[in-house]
């Protein structure tokens, strides 16, 4: 199993994660050949390294001969697009990245048949945001139709202010940019529909630790994708609104041409106003009724200081791992939460120490 861009601290968390739960061999690609080898020292025997830079397609296929399963932890994804996936589809082993930001999927699609056919499982946007913040609304959707006779609807409210790297803010820029600002909206019964500006930010109360908190209608391509696909019921997706600033520092970033390192610094200083009693959350609250009364299923996912990077390496490692299993992952293009069982991998995140709690309430 190889790891490109495997000692930065995403990487660094998906090869010890991957150590500490199976028994396979891996392989570490990186330019700075001092830093593999201290890397390899440290963490034992049955991790080698390999020279490799992520631009140079000569370089990646020669790495992804070596590899059944590659994880991407190369970034940023604005410079690498999907060239290691091709690499990857090249090689015939199969892909798990951590943020595609739509642009990798879209540049799979035409081959989408041919990585199917071959039996491979290409798993775009599998970490913490986007992944988790996909995979528990679905998750949360399957439960609660499991024990409700109808869902009518399914809302996720998420918030992260970790410490991520230059390249990771690199690629929020980017996206952002990419964007734009759009009319807000949610999916009823799959289909998108647009609401008032009015309506796009509502006071909720999540409860604890969380509390009342001001939230944004805001979807990504993987939230988008998911929208569709619930079609019996209706489908939002929020973002937490830390206040005014950060409100018009997205707005800022989306329409003016700022340099690549203001806008770094306007994103960096958004994800630490995020400040909350976590350091990050995803939760999810699916409403319908059971037996004639009204009916809630509430389940959260939350990470604490010095997580940032663990929690964003445990899912991509999950992946993986299942991957390399033999199971659980479908064959073909899809985005985390469609690549997976969703109840069957939440259990397998909570074996690997992820915080999900879960409860349903029924009107009396």
């Amino acid at each position: 199993m190889g790891i490109a861009g495997g000692y930065g601290a995403t990487g660094r968390a998906v090869a010890a994660e991957l150590l500490n739960s199976c028994n396979c061999e891996l392989l570490i690609g990186g330019r700075d050949a001092a830093r593999l080898d201290a890397m390899a020292s440290q963490l034992g025997r049955r991790v080698s390294v390999a020279q490799l830079d992520v631009l140079s397609p000569n370089s990646l296929d020669s790495f992804c001969s070596r590899c059944s399963v590659l994880v991407n932890c190369g970034g940023p994804v604005m410079l690498l697009q999907d060239h290691v996936a091709q690499a990857a589809l090249r090689a015939r082993c199969h892909y798990v990245d951590p943020a595609g930001m739509g642009v990798v999927k879209e540049r799979l699609l035409p081959h989408n048949r041919k990585i199917a056919d071959l039996g491979l499982s290409f798993v775009i946007s599998a970490g913490w945001m986007p992944g988790l913040t996909e995979l528990l609304p679905f998750y949360a959707h399957l439960r609660a139709k499991s024990q409700m006779g109808s869902v009518d609807s399914v809302s996720v409210y998420s918030s992260d202010s970790g410490e991520w790297s230059d390249n990771a803010m690199r690629d929020g820029v980017f996206y952002l940019r990419r964007a734009g600002i759009s009319k807000p909206g949610y999916f009823c019964r799959g289909a998108w529909t647009h609401v008032q500006m009015s309506e796009a930010s509502s006071r909720i109360d999540l409860g604890p630790p969380i509390g009342i908190r001001r939230f944004g209608l805001y979807f990504m391509p993987e939230s988008n994708e998911l929208g569709r696909q619930l079609f019996d019921c209706d489908f939002r997706s929020y973002a937490y609104l830390a206040g005014w600033r950060n409100a018009l520092a997205a707005i800022s970033l989306a329409l003016l041409p700022f340099p690549e390192s203001v806008g770094v610094r306007l994103l960096r200083g958004v994800f630490r106003r995020n400040r909350l009693p976590v350091r990050g959350f995803v939760i999810a609250h699916a409403l319908g009724s059971a037996q004639g009364r009204s009916a809630a299923l509430k389940t959260q996912i939350t990470f604490g200081d010095g997580q940032d990077y663990w929690v964003n390496g445990v899912v991509m490692a999950t992946a993986a791992r299942m991957i390399a299993a033999g199971g659980g992952i479908q064959a073909g293009l899809h985005y985390l939460f469609d690549a997976v069982d969703p109840i069957s991998f939440m259990a397998e995140l909570r074996k690997t120490g992820v915080q999900q709690t879960e409860t349903v309430e029924v009107c009396q």
